[in-house]
């Protein structure tokens, strides 16, 4: 995506949450993943009147349509078709999942190193010897993981401060509740004791 977009997208998250900028990254990444696996579900049809026969809820019509015509663009078509069979190319998948294989190499390279001795230059020289020096992605990747994890923690524990809260105020109001029914029951107790004698009927 372009950076103006990846920017647009990382305020609004700001705006709406509290999460610190270490969050940045990871956060974006599984923006991407989401994006393309929906992209994924609406370019599943071939033509034009079955992509706008299913416009999805959170998308204006106006803009749905648009953008249904720009997919229709031949340039657009032409480098829908390339990528098609760019992927069709590819021979001899790994078969060990999204785990890559130089990430792989990184884990048996920290094998052979006891974890209380896998200080932070212990992985940066692994990420070298697997990588090179160009490529550190993997020490970003732990790092980033430890970020997400604290982070993980930090909120779930103001949330469960957060329902301690709305169970205590919760408790607070039934006994408020049932303070006022008792209340209510006494006042109408002490009301029927006192009102004939307020009548003026005269009877001892």
């Amino acid at each position: 995506m372009p950076d103006h977009i990846l920017d647009d997208i990382w305020k609004d998250v700001q705006d709406n949450t509290d999460v610190p900028y270490a969050y940045r990254s990871h956060c974006l990444k599984v923006v991407g993943n989401k994006w393309g696996d929906w992209k994924c579900r609406l370019t599943k049809y071939e033509t034009n009147e079955e992509h706008l026969a299913i416009t999805p809820a959170q998308v204006p019509t106006d803009q749905w349509k648009i953008l249904v015509k720009y997919w229709g663009l031949p340039d657009v078509k032409g480098c829908s078709k390339a990528n098609k069979a760019n992927c069709a190319l590819r021979s001899a998948p790994h078969r060990i999942g999204r785990t890559s294989f130089a990430k792989n190499q990184f884990n048996q390279y920290l094998e052979e190193r006891e974890e209380h001795e896998q200080d932070e230059d212990y992985r940066e020289e692994v990420s070298t010897k697997v990588m090179g020096l160009m490529d550190m992605d993997i020490v970003s990747d732990i790092k980033e993981n430890s970020i997400r994890e604290e982070l993980e923690r930090q909120y779930q524990s103001q949330i469960d401060d957060l329902s301690l809260i709305m169970n205590l105020n919760l408790e607070i109001s039934f006994k408020y509740e049932d303070l006022s029914s008792q209340i209510h029951l006494m006042k109408a107790h002490v009301g029927f004791q006192v009102n004939p004698t307020e009548s003026g009927s005269g009877h001892v």
